[in-house]
């Protein structure tokens, strides 16, 4: 442990370096240091505008997700951070040539003051990049949006959001698999990563829409996977928990246990609920009329899974909450969630 956590100290400082005397150089700087044990697939760059205000809004499974996007990202972008990961000595100030703005985890009034200067790092026409779960996934699934992301999007009409989808980072010695950080041997000896940007979101916007733009690219993301990481099950599912199964498909949603740990609160499941969609999948609710709606607004449910190219209905009717978690209407069956 002491020995990785010095190779990423080493890591931040030669970045660090790179980044003050070199800008320029931090895309190819961490495409170098990255690529020897990772192969990445980019689709969608064109959607990250080239200049302006913009947010890059990602899904958070690993500790070096910031730095993946760094390394595919075709602009120089500031991104929020959990003060509690930079604050230290040394760190911070690493952190802060590595262009990370410090994101309190509590307190209103920390929280709101963070909020304010990355609306003026916006409002200088900036991009900033957001994982809005607020923490690392630990059941290798997207958890719900915090709602300090609507806070800092506001109703502003010149912002571009782009959602991002980082996949098939679970399972890294960087990731929770197997109920520790740093606890695992990596699979493998380079490892495919697919990274797509969807299309560009305009304000104003929700959190849970902008989750669901995330959950998309994600399925897009998935696609770009090889046999073997797409047959390979998450673990942290619990089969005895529901999960919606359809005839053709498979599994497309599962639950797991919650977890809940010092200041880590991640729900895993919620009463009555199918679960979240499971890598891969995508599941919306539409009206009669084929629109989409909102978060607890019934309607038809149609999911989107990797290798299909539209929307199917699932004959099935229910809603999805602001968190992310299916429910079906009172009497559809379920099936398990593995």
């Amino acid at each position: 442990m002491g020995l990785v956590i010095g190779i990423i100290l080493t890591i931040f400082v030669v970045a660090a370096l790179v980044y003050a005397l070199a800008p320029w150089l931090v895309r190819p700087g961490w495409w170098l240091v990255l690529s020897p044990r990772y192969s990445f697939v980019v689709r969608g760059a064109e959607n990250v505008p080239s200049e302006g205000p913009g947010l890059l809004v990602s899904n958070h499974v690993t500790w070096i997700d910031g730095f993946v996007l760094a390394a595919v990202t075709p602009r120089r972008v500031r991104y929020l951070v959990n003060a509690d990961y930079i604050n230290m000595p040394v760190i911070r100030s690493i952190a802060w040539r590595l262009g990370m703005l410090p994101l309190p985890a509590t307190g209103p009034k920390a929280q709101r003051q963070a909020i304010q200067a990355a609306r003026a790092r916006l409002d200088r026409g900036e991009m900033l990049g957001i994982f809005a779960e607020g923490q690392l996934s630990r059941n290798g699934l997207t958890g719900s949006f915090r709602r300090g992301l609507e806070a800092v999007m506001g109703d502003r009409e010149d912002l571009v959001v782009v959602p991002v989808f980082i996949d098939n980072l679970w399972g890294s010695v960087f990731s929770f698999q197997g109920g520790g950080f740093f606890s695992h041997r990596p699979r493998g000896i380079r490892h495919r990563v697919g990274i797509v940007f969807g299309p560009p979101l305009r304000p104003p916007l929700t959190a849970a829409a902008v989750r669901q733009a995330v959950i998309e690219a994600g399925v897009h993301a998935f696609d770009l996977r090889n046999r073997t990481d797409r047959d390979r099950p998450l673990e942290t599912l619990d089969p005895a928990l529901p999960g919606l199964t359809h005839e053709i498909l498979g599994c497309l949603t599962g639950s797991s246990a919650d977890y809940h740990r010092a200041d880590v609160h991640q729900v895993g499941r919620k009463a009555g609920s199918v679960g979240h969609p499971l890598p891969g999948v995508a599941i919306r609710v539409v009206d009669e009329e084929g629109r989409q709606v909102g978060p607890d607004r019934e309607g038809r449910l149609q999911v989107l899974k990797a290798g299909m190219s539209e929307w199917l209905d699932l004959a099935a009717s229910g809603r999805v909450d602001k968190d992310g978690f299916v429910f079906l209407r009172v009497g559809e069956g379920t099936g398990p969630a593995a």
